[in-house]
């Protein structure tokens, strides 16, 4: 399964490893980025992560077998709204966006007269961004979760499916609201913690961090994320993650109950549940 030519719409982190590992799988014959950034763009063909650059969208899908979307979840109607008389009739439009929910049936509702959407998210990244740090193997043993609705083109879903397969991806299939609630509890409000954390330790006083050993270096890696991206994503999965919030305050009014009950074991218990779900990861 290869394309003829693929267009990546935001050459950032994810969009330049995805060109990269497409080419290291020898998926396509040519691929094109889209920017708004020169520098950027320039930075991408000299490194050879892409093969033609423009910052016209218009020249950027024309003829394209395959558009993804790589830009912020925020921008995405924006830009399928600008592309959807400009590609050509059933091309396959996917996204690597970490936001699913109703932004999929929007952009399957702007297409659906002209191309075949299908929504993608691979479960990969780095909490640092930019094509910098682009890297080929992003995707190898990640996860990638592919959204299903009821307007999703079967044989679309297959190529798309075969494709992260072939990037070395699990691949997982569900509906946009299930992956919206998965990432809330796995990815977003992880960062909001970790964003928290820091805070948190930070009211007391600056200096304390400075001190911190592994387990707060580790707990609050993610909060070196792009603040402007993460404000986007938990805006855009703003129903999910209060929810997600709100089991964490049940959780912690738990452990803090246990306190002030001086019940220690009642923290051993809650403790030793969190323990053994940890040990269900494979690099536990």
């Amino acid at each position: 399964m290869t394309f003829n030519k693929v267009t990546i719409i935001g050459v950032g982190l994810i969009g330049g490893s995805l060109a990269l590992s497409l080419k290291k799988h020898a998926l396509t014959e040519e691929i094109w980025g889209w920017g708004r950034s020169a520098e950027r763009l320039k930075k991408a063909t000299d490194r050879n992560i892409i093969d033609r650059a423009t910052s016209s969208l218009e020249d950027a899908v024309r003829d394209a077998d395959l558009v993804v979307l790589a830009t912020p979840v925020s921008t995405f109607e924006q830009i399928v709204q600008k592309i959807k008389d400009l590609v050509k009739k059933d091309t396959l439009v996917t996204d690597v966006g970490s936001v699913k929910g109703s932004l999929v049936y929007r952009i399957e509702e702007v297409l659906s007269d002209r191309a075949r959407f299908v929504g993608a998210h691979p479960i990969a990244g780095s909490d640092r961004s930019g094509i910098e740090y682009a890297r080929e193997d992003l995707f190898k043993d990640a996860t990638t979760v592919i959204t299903q609705t009821e307007r999703t083109d079967t044989e679309a879903l297959e190529r798309i499916e075969s494709l992260w397969k072939a990037l070395g991806s699990r691949v997982l299939i569900m509906s946009p609201e299930k992956h919206d609630l998965m990432l809330a509890l796995i990815s977003h409000l992880p960062h909001v913690v970790s964003y928290s954390l820091v805070n948190t330790a930070d009211s007391f006083d600056r200096e304390f961090i400075l001190h911190a050993g592994g387990g707060f270096r580790d707990t609050t890696r993610i909060a070196l994320s792009s603040e402007e991206l993460w404000a986007d994503i938990c805006l855009y999965n703003r129903e999910a993650l209060l929810n997600a919030m709100e089991a964490f305050e049940r959780e912690l009014k738990e452990v803090k109950a246990a306190l002030q009950d001086e019940n220690r074991n009642t923290l051993i218990n809650i403790f030793l549940k969190a323990k053994e779900s940890r040990r269900r990861l494979s690099n536990g």
